[in-house]
Protein backbone atom coordinates (compact mmCIF):
# COMPACT_ATOMS: atom_id res chain seq x y z
CA UNK A 1 0.00 0.00 0.00
CA UNK A 2 2.87 2.38 0.85
CA UNK A 3 4.48 1.64 -2.52
CA UNK A 4 1.24 2.47 -4.37
CA UNK A 5 0.90 5.73 -2.42
CA UNK A 6 4.50 6.69 -3.32
CA UNK A 7 3.96 5.91 -7.00
CA UNK A 8 0.76 7.95 -7.11
CA UNK A 9 2.35 10.85 -5.22
CA UNK A 10 5.39 10.78 -7.54
CA UNK A 11 3.10 10.75 -10.59
CA UNK A 12 1.15 13.75 -9.31
CA UNK A 13 4.35 15.71 -8.54
CA UNK A 14 5.79 14.86 -11.96
CA UNK A 15 2.56 15.88 -13.71
CA UNK A 16 2.40 19.20 -11.86
CA UNK A 17 6.06 19.93 -12.60
CA UNK A 18 5.66 19.22 -16.31
CA UNK A 19 2.51 21.33 -16.41
CA UNK A 20 4.28 24.28 -14.81
CA UNK A 21 7.23 23.96 -17.17
CA UNK A 22 4.94 23.90 -20.19
CA UNK A 23 2.98 26.95 -19.05
CA UNK A 24 6.11 29.02 -18.32
CA UNK A 25 7.71 28.13 -21.64
CA UNK A 26 4.61 29.00 -23.70
CA UNK A 27 5.50 31.66 -26.26
CA UNK A 28 3.53 34.33 -28.04
CA UNK A 29 2.55 33.46 -31.62
CA UNK A 30 5.32 34.05 -34.20
CA UNK A 31 3.05 36.35 -36.19
CA UNK A 32 -0.21 37.93 -35.08
CA UNK A 33 -2.42 39.64 -37.64
CA UNK A 34 -5.08 42.08 -36.40
CA UNK A 35 -7.70 43.17 -38.91
CA UNK A 36 -8.32 46.93 -38.74
CA UNK A 37 -10.58 47.34 -41.78
CA UNK A 38 -12.73 45.23 -44.07
CA UNK A 39 -14.93 47.32 -46.33
CA UNK A 40 -16.88 47.04 -49.57
CA UNK A 41 -15.21 49.06 -52.33
CA UNK A 42 -17.49 51.80 -53.65
CA UNK A 43 -17.89 51.54 -57.41
CA UNK A 44 -16.20 48.11 -57.50
CA UNK A 45 -18.96 45.51 -57.26
CA UNK A 46 -17.92 42.36 -55.45
CA UNK A 47 -14.63 43.80 -54.19
CA UNK A 48 -13.50 44.40 -50.60
CA UNK A 49 -10.59 46.32 -49.10
CA UNK A 50 -8.64 44.58 -46.33
CA UNK A 51 -6.27 46.31 -43.93
CA UNK A 52 -4.45 44.74 -41.00
CA UNK A 53 -1.49 45.14 -38.67
CA UNK A 54 0.98 42.27 -38.38
CA UNK A 55 3.06 41.90 -35.21
CA UNK A 56 6.06 39.76 -36.11
CA UNK A 57 8.15 38.10 -33.41
CA UNK A 58 11.96 38.19 -33.69
CA UNK A 59 13.11 35.79 -36.39
CA UNK A 60 9.54 34.84 -37.42
CA UNK A 61 8.58 34.28 -41.06
CA UNK A 62 5.43 33.61 -43.08
CA UNK A 63 6.88 30.81 -45.17
CA UNK A 64 6.74 30.88 -48.97
CA UNK A 65 3.32 31.87 -50.29
CA UNK A 66 1.57 33.90 -53.03
CA UNK A 67 -1.29 36.42 -53.29
CA UNK A 68 -4.01 36.53 -55.96
CA UNK A 69 -4.03 40.36 -55.99
CA UNK A 70 -1.42 43.05 -55.21
CA UNK A 71 -0.62 43.50 -51.53
CA UNK A 72 0.89 46.69 -50.13
CA UNK A 73 2.94 46.72 -46.93
CA UNK A 74 4.19 49.64 -44.78
CA UNK A 75 6.71 48.96 -42.00
CA UNK A 76 5.52 50.60 -38.78
CA UNK A 77 8.35 49.40 -36.50
CA UNK A 78 11.53 47.38 -36.82
CA UNK A 79 12.62 45.90 -40.13
CA UNK A 80 11.31 43.14 -42.38
CA UNK A 81 12.94 41.19 -45.19
CA UNK A 82 11.10 40.29 -48.37
CA UNK A 83 12.50 37.22 -50.10
CA UNK A 84 11.16 36.86 -53.64
CA UNK A 85 11.89 33.70 -55.56
CA UNK A 86 14.77 34.33 -58.00
CA UNK A 87 15.75 37.73 -56.50
CA UNK A 88 18.12 38.82 -53.74
CA UNK A 89 16.38 39.50 -50.38
CA UNK A 90 15.40 43.12 -49.71
CA UNK A 91 15.10 44.61 -46.23
CA UNK A 92 12.65 47.41 -45.45
CA UNK A 93 12.92 49.55 -42.29
CA UNK A 94 10.46 51.66 -40.31
CA UNK A 95 8.76 54.16 -42.62
CA UNK A 96 9.36 52.19 -45.82
CA UNK A 97 6.82 50.35 -47.95
CA UNK A 98 6.70 47.79 -50.73
CA UNK A 99 4.35 45.83 -52.96
CA UNK A 100 3.96 42.06 -53.24
CA UNK A 101 2.88 41.22 -56.79
CA UNK A 102 0.08 38.76 -57.64
CA UNK A 103 1.27 35.18 -58.08
CA UNK A 104 4.84 36.00 -56.98
CA UNK A 105 6.28 33.35 -54.64
CA UNK A 106 7.81 35.06 -51.62
CA UNK A 107 8.64 34.82 -47.92
CA UNK A 108 8.15 37.74 -45.53
CA UNK A 109 10.16 37.72 -42.28
CA UNK A 110 11.32 39.83 -39.38
CA UNK A 111 14.86 40.98 -40.23
CA UNK A 112 15.89 40.86 -36.55
CA UNK A 113 16.50 37.83 -34.37
CA UNK A 114 16.10 39.94 -31.21
CA UNK A 115 13.60 42.77 -31.88
CA UNK A 116 9.92 42.52 -32.90
CA UNK A 117 8.64 44.16 -36.09
CA UNK A 118 5.26 45.60 -37.02
CA UNK A 119 3.76 46.20 -40.46
CA UNK A 120 0.51 47.50 -41.92
CA UNK A 121 -0.87 45.57 -44.89
CA UNK A 122 -3.50 46.55 -47.46
CA UNK A 123 -5.11 44.48 -50.22
CA UNK A 124 -8.20 44.63 -52.45
CA UNK A 125 -9.73 41.29 -53.40
CA UNK A 126 -13.02 39.74 -54.38
CA UNK A 127 -15.52 39.12 -51.59
CA UNK A 128 -14.74 35.75 -50.03
CA UNK A 129 -11.54 35.37 -52.07
CA UNK A 130 -8.55 33.91 -50.23
CA UNK A 131 -5.94 36.62 -49.66
CA UNK A 132 -3.03 34.22 -50.04
CA UNK A 133 -2.24 30.69 -51.12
Amino acid sequence: MKALTRVLASGIVLGLTLGLLASTSAQAPAMKRTEVLRSDMAGMDGKEAYMWVADIAPGAATGVHRHPTPRFVYVIAGAVTLEIEGQPPRTFKTGEGFQELPGEAHNFRNASASEPARALGFQIAGKGQALQY
